[in-house]
């Protein structure tokens, strides 16, 4: 087989499979605000995106599902396409020692939804108690490429102020 047919077959595969993962996946975070076992929990799962579009996400006091796309506003008027805004969603959640903070917001890979892990997007969470950070900023996902490790859960007992995060690796994630 030529080097140039080789190149080409591993082009179309290449080109073949990054779309089969990016039409394959729609992010949903999850959060729990849960006062009588005295925790907030936030998973972060992934959706077909024939679910994902149509998924009867929530907002309420005490839990909430959620999609980063939906926390960004993509301006395709233009010869341009790309994301011109973002964000948050703020909770509130009193638990045994005290008030905690939780901010959700996307984990943009790229302004340009066309582009390089531009069909690709995360949430991160920033967790205050006291109006102090007790938990900065932290991606669900690092990179949009490659196998780093996803956070899958994040738990905060209420009674000692801990957080717990579950990692798993990318590919057990997809």
């Amino acid at each position: 087989m030529s080097l140039l047919r080789m190149i080409f077959i591993a082009t179309l595969f290449l080109i073949s499979t990054h779309s089969a993962g990016a039409a394959g996946k729609y992010p949903l975070i999850t959060y729990k605000c849960d006062t009588a076992a005295d925790i907030i929990q936030l998973d972060n799962t992934l959706l077909p995106v024939s679910e994902g579009k149509d998924y009867p996400y929530t907002d309420t006091a005490t839990e909430g599902s959620y999609s980063p796309w939906h926390l960004v506003d993509i301006d395709r008027t233009t010869a341009y396409t790309h994301i011109t805004a973002a964000r948050k969603i703020i909770k509130t959640c009193t638990l045994s020692s005290g008030a905690y903070t939780v901010t959700i917001e996307p984990q943009i890979f790229s302004h340009d939804p066309g582009g390089r892990c531009g069909e690709t997007i995360s949430a991160a969470v920033t967790i205050e108690h006291d109006g102090i950070d007790l938990q900065e900023r932290i991606p669900f996902e690092d990179y949009c490429l490659g196998n780093s490790p996803v956070i899958s859960r994040l738990v905060l007992m209420g009674k000692s102020g801990r957080i717990k995060i579950k990692r798993i690796p990318k590919f057990k994630y997809n």
